[in-house]
């Protein structure tokens, strides 16, 4: 199971993490205001993607969400091949169907705060499901804090307390175009230029939180590809008992 994979990177990469500084950084984006998270798991070879893209800029607009979209690959076949797609997004959402016992994947799908999914194309029944899974931000929860310090990206974990369950939860690091465009020629968008926002380029597990404040510091040149700066997220999130993604303690995201 990839998340099981995931969890064994985790451990793997506990050398680069360290107390976490109090230090301001050039530019910073916190967790405190955030109420959801909305990942999309879109393609731009099916129909029924473009009006859910839209939905997505709207919600990348709105400061109290975290919203990415996460383009999978198994359109592909079709014969227009996503400029975004990739086999590490088909996987989480896979993941997703198994901790939410959908039963199977779709696209356009929005999984909210981890928890509860709904079509990636109905912007009020994502913006009801933020509502009802809303991340507590009263409830001692913990604080994500991105900051761009100089030519490295800071991230950090503090305050709250970790659930009472059997696995850590981890730190992902998401990076992403905050827009991009592509004339598809071929597939079921034949003729089309599509438009997404906050393309996800990669994902990973940075490590497992303990309830220490934890800091973690990444060059920016190991982010950035050809040297265009591309925008960032950090995703707490609670493991299930089996490793699948559970439900997201707090995120938050710095645009570039």
């Amino acid at each position: 199971m990839i998340a099981k994979t995931l969890l064994a990177a985790a451990s793997a990469l506990s050398f680069v993490l360290a107390p976490a500084g109090g230090s301001a950084g050039e530019r910073t984006a916190s967790s405190r205001d955030v109420s959801g998270v909305v990942e999309l798991f879109t393609s731009q070879g099916c129909a029924s993607c473009p009006p859910a893209d839209g939905v997505m800029a709207a919600l990348a607009g709105d400061p109290r969400l975290v919203a990415l979209a996460y383009h999978v690959d198994y359109w592909d076949y079709i014969g227009w091949k996503d400029t975004h797609g990739s086999r590490d997004n088909t996987e989480r959402q896979k993941a997703y169907a198994e901790t939410l016992k959908s039963g199977s994947i779709y696209t356009p799908q929005a999984v909210i705060n981890g928890r509860e999914d709904v079509s990636g194309a109905e912007e009020p029944a994502i913006r009801r499901a933020v509502r009802d899974t809303a991340i507590d931000r009263d409830g001692g929860r913990p604080e994500v804090t991105l900051a761009l310090k100089g030519k490295r990206l800071h991230i950090a974990v503090d305050g709250g307390v970790p659930p009472d369950s059997a696995r850590s939860p981890v730190l992902m690091l998401v990076t992403f175009d905050r827009w991009s465009e592509a004339a598809v020629d071929r597939g079921e968008n034949e003729g089309k230029t599509l438009v997404s926002t906050n393309a996800v380029r990669s994902w990973r597990i940075l490590g497992m939180w303990e309830g220490k404040p934890l800091g973690i510091d990444i060059p920016l040149a190991m982010l950035d590809e050809n040297d265009k700066p591309v925008g960032s997220a950090a995703i707490l999130q609670e493991v299930t008992p089996d490793g699948g993604p559970g439900p997201i303690l707090a995120a938050a995201i710095l645009p570039r």
